[in-house]
């Protein structure tokens, strides 16, 4: 787990590296880890398995946020759009709980509330921020039997991500447009 933190920490150093170069548009905050996938409490769900899991999960995207910040300031101060968005999936919802890869489910619900509270805290800076589920694609993750290939769900996202302003902030729409429910 140390080895995977100074991974990412490392990474988190790059991109804050890049963000601070130019101005940005778009800053998309995604990490995902399913270490419960497949297993139920009774399969034994240490704590270590949680505290990684919130730590990608939940407590990447502020410092992305936070290095992106400046970037996106600039692109408003030059009259254009900005946007933030975080993946958070519809494994997140609270309104849907069908059971199953607990630590997963509550670690997106994590990303959710993020997003929801920085697009109220985000918007007197006239940033939009907008949290997606880019659909059930064919990845590692989402295996064969998923419903979607990679780049249907990409080329939704980006579509949403385009749509994005301050007057739709915070929502959570799905990546073909449809209200999703937290």
């Amino acid at each position: 787990m140390a080895a995977a933190r100074r991974d990412r920490a490392g990474r988190l150093r790059r991109a804050w590296a890049c963000a601070r170069r130019a101005a940005a548009s778009l800053v998309v905050c995604d990490a995902g880890l399913c270490p419960d996938k497949g297993k139920t409490l009774a399969d034994d769900y240490p704590a270590a398995i949680w505290a990684e899991t919130f730590a990608t999960d939940g407590t990447d995207a502020p410092p992305t946020v936070q290095a992106g910040l400046p970037s996106l300031q600039a692109t408003i101060a030059a009259g254009a759009p900005a946007r933030l968005a975080i993946l958070a999936w519809q494994m997140s919802s609270t309104e849907r709980p069908p059971g199953g890869s607990c630590i997963y489910r509550a670690s997106r619900a994590a990303a959710v509330n993020l997003g929801r509270n920085l697009a109220t805290d985000l918007a007197g800076l006239g940033l939009a921020v907008g949290i997606y589920h880019p659909g059930w694609g064919r990845t590692a993750m989402g295996g064969t039997d998923a419903e979607i290939p990679v780049e249907e769900a990409a080329d939704g996202l980006m579509d949403r991500f385009e749509a994005l302003t301050v007057e739709t902030t915070g929502q959570f729409p799905t990546r073909d447009r449809r209200a999703h429910p937290c």
